[in-house]
């Protein structure tokens, strides 16, 4: 009997040690994007989802219009007030549309931006006795989701990422300094393999060489499934779709993605 207490009791502990292993799912909703995936949602170019882990609401990016936004947040029932924290990418207009008309609504939330958007737009949001951190490193903003620092030189631009149990979510909303290299560096940095990546990759412009270049990296870096939008351009989403086959994610405005 006492052989059997311990062994009881050596189960219990192995078990919560696993359940408490497990991270917590994940929802992101695509809020804002070039393309539409549910019929209440309008797209238009420009670029925003909601991550939401547990008790944490992180908006990233807030699209362009006004109307097309708040539109859309309507369409699928979101509250501007329960969002938490505000991250925003990069300075251009299609991603910082919609920072005050956010802020009105929730006065509450907490904006990190990029140092491109310090100074004088800082003391704008300060204004409304918002807290607002210009970020210059990689921060932890809730339970194992992080801002990136600020990657590339012509257009710096930070990124989202989340961790996971079958890896990194890598969120890049226009991948300016180049979406491989964001994800070389992020996979560096957190010594662990990114699983997925989505968002805007910016390569409307890009030849057929290039792009295979890029499915290479992405094949080598481990990218288990691909969820492009925004500013990817047409072609480079049809050759990720025949890369990843099953494992390419039909994206676009009201797109639920769990993991």
């Amino acid at each position: 009997m006492k052989y059997f207490r311990i062994l009881v009791f050596i189960v219990l502990i192995f078990a919560q040690c696993k359940v408490q292993s497990q991270d917590e799912p994940v929802k992101i909703i695509v809020l804002y994007d070039n393309y539409q995936f549910s019929d209440s949602t309008i797209a238009d170019w420009g670029y925003s989802c909601l991550v939401i882990r547990e008790n944490d609401t992180i908006l990233f990016d807030t699209g362009a219009r006004k109307d097309i936004m708040f539109h859309n947040l309507q369409a699928l029932n979101i509250d501007v007030s329960t969002i938490q924290t505000m991250v925003i990418s990069h300075h251009h207009g299609d991603h910082v549309g919609n920072i005050f008309p956010i802020i009105e609504k929730n006065p509450d939330i907490q904006v990190f931006l990029p140092s491109t958007l310090g100074g004088n737009f800082r003391e704008m949001v300060e204004n409304y006795n918002v807290r607002a951190t210009v970020n210059r490193d990689y921060r932890q903003v809730a339970h194992n989701i992080f801002i990136t620092a600020e990657m590339g030189f012509q257009i710096p631009e930070q990124a989202l990422v989340i961790k996971t149990d079958k890896g990194l979510v890598l969120i890049s909303a226009c991948s300016h300094p180049g979406i491989d290299r964001m994800v070389r560096k992020v996979g560096k940095k957190f010594e662990e393999k990114v699983y997925m990546v989505m968002g805007g990759f910016h390569l409307e412009e890009y030849s057929d060489e290039e792009i295979d270049e890029i499915i290479e990296t992405f094949h080598e870096s481990g990218v288990e499934k691909m969820a492009p939008g925004h500013c990817t351009g047409q072609k480079a989403m049809d050759k990720f779709r025949q890369a990843w086959h099953h494992n390419f994610i039909r994206s676009g405005t009201g797109k639920v993605i769990e993991l």
